[in-house]
């Protein structure tokens, strides 16, 4: 490669890297959030470092319920507006999408590491890229949090996390190899009939939508945060 070459690829590659840092959804907690987040928080124990696994799962269901307390209407907020945990608290209103989103950063605000998960139907034999491509096909965001015991699901829709009968956390992942490998889980509490995730999906980490007008600059990019979607690798 000559030096011209070179040269336009590495500038080629600087500029892509600023457009993505540009639309990337971020994590950090803003002014807003840590004004209405502890509103959520309202009569709900706080966890220390030497909080118990348990005390883990009973916090994390006790923010579930409260967001749905606080937030009891499904619906949208529009494309190209802002839903963060200050709008939802305020309209009263939320999709899985941005439910899970408030979510979220209420267990970072809280000290636990998360991540954005986005599921897709696909049928037995096709592919997740293909489930990922179709058009209104069935879909679902919800979250996943990290406990002393590994990743545990946080629903969106309704009150329900992710854990079997020995009261052990089971990932997105794990739910996801169930269906290719044929192996049914034995939970404590199994998810509602016709969820998403009740049948083949694919899951895509740090994905908010393919359209790009959830979160800022709400133009034809999708809505991702890239640190996550890198975990779609491993």
């Amino acid at each position: 490669m000559n030096q011209k070459k070179r040269i336009f690829f590495i500038i080629l590659i600087a500029i892509l890297i600023i457009i993505l840092s540009y639309h990337s959804v971020s994590h950090k907690l803003t002014k807003d959030d840590y004004e209405y987040i502890p509103k959520y928080l309202l009569n709900i124990a706080e966890l220390s470092k030497e909080s118990s696994y348990q005390e883990e799962l009973d916090f994390i269901s006790a923010v579930q319920i409260s967001s749905f307390s606080i937030v009891p209407n499904a619906g949208s907020i529009p494309k190209n507006q802002k839903r963060e945990p200050k709008e939802l608290y305020l309209t009263k209103v939320a999709g899985c999408s941005a439910r899970s989103r408030t979510l979220e950063k209420i267990f970072r605000y809280s000290g636990f590491k998360t991540r954005h998960v986005s599921l897709y139907e696909k049928e037995d034999n096709n592919s997740s890229i293909k489930a990922l491509l179709t058009r209104n096909n069935g879909s679902h965001a919800l979250s996943e949090v990290l406990t002393k015991k590994g990743w545990l699901v946080v629903d969106s829709n309704y009150p329900w996390i992710s854990i079997d009968a020995d009261n052990n956390p089971i990932s997105i992942k794990e739910i996801q190899q169930s269906f290719d490998k044929s192996v049914s889980i034995n939970w404590k509490e199994p998810p509602q009939e016709n969820e998403v995730y009740t049948k083949p999906f694919a899951a895509v980490y740090g994905l908010y939508s393919r359209h790009g007008r959830f979160y800022p600059p709400y133009n034809f990019i999708p809505d991702i945060n890239y640190r996550e979607l890198f975990q779609n690798l491993f």
